[in-house]
């Protein structure tokens, strides 16, 4: 009896244990775009809170469409479907993440849309601050309700191979949905490929 009793006293040191450790993993520093949005630290004024509904309501979907994930830099005059542009790849940059957030005021949908992602550096090695041309579009069916294109840094620091961006676009407000209908679109966008 008492072997038992000591073995579940093991076992249970063992699982508080663990659990301290989870937790306190989950409560260090934040990180990435959750960090970028501050969901928690985000207060609403006092005179909006009354016009929040229940945080439960219908928030769109997000959607990293297939071939926006990734933004290459080339040398100039290098095109990405010349046979050696890989060797003149000055900056790439990928997105890992994308989150939202969403209240109900007046009648409107505001959301805030969340990228996070990480740059790396071509063969020459490369640093610097890099633009890349990130797209956030909301739509309805066929129906555009906003889009917005942003020009948004990436940097590699000296004597570094990579680093992370974050962005937030917090400028999206469309009228209440009346159904689960709603997409948001997140991507980088190089425009329509130029005509020769």
């Amino acid at each position: 009896m008492c072997m038992r009793n000591l073995k579940l006293l093991s076992v249970a040191v063992v699982l508080t244990s663990l659990a301290l450790v989870l937790s306190s993993c989950n409560s260090s520093e934040k990180s990435g775009v959750s960090e970028a949005l501050d969901v928690a630290g985000n207060q609403t004024p006092p005179e909006q809170q009354e016009e929040i509904q229940d945080l439960r309501a219908y928030c769109p979907k997000t959607v990293l469409r297939a071939g926006t994930e990734t933004y290459r830099l080339f040398k100039r005059g290098v095109k990405k479907s010349d046979p050696d542009a890989k060797k003149s790849l000055r900056f790439q940059g990928s997105i890992t993440e994308v989150v939202r957030e969403c209240n109900y005021r007046g009648g409107m949908l505001h959301v805030r849309v969340g990228v996070a992602g990480r740059v790396i550096n071509g063969p020459d090695g490369e640093n610097g601050t890099f633009k890349m041309p990130l797209r956030i579009a909301v739509t309805r069916g066929d129906d555009v309700l906003y889009s917005q294109l942003h020009q948004i840094n990436g940097t590699i620091q000296p004597g570094k191979s990579n680093g992370f961006f974050r962005f937030v676009d917090g400028n999206i407000q469309i009228p209440k949905p009346s159904a689960k209908n709603i997409i948001i679109y997140a991507g980088f966008d190089e425009g329509p490929k130029k005509k020769k």
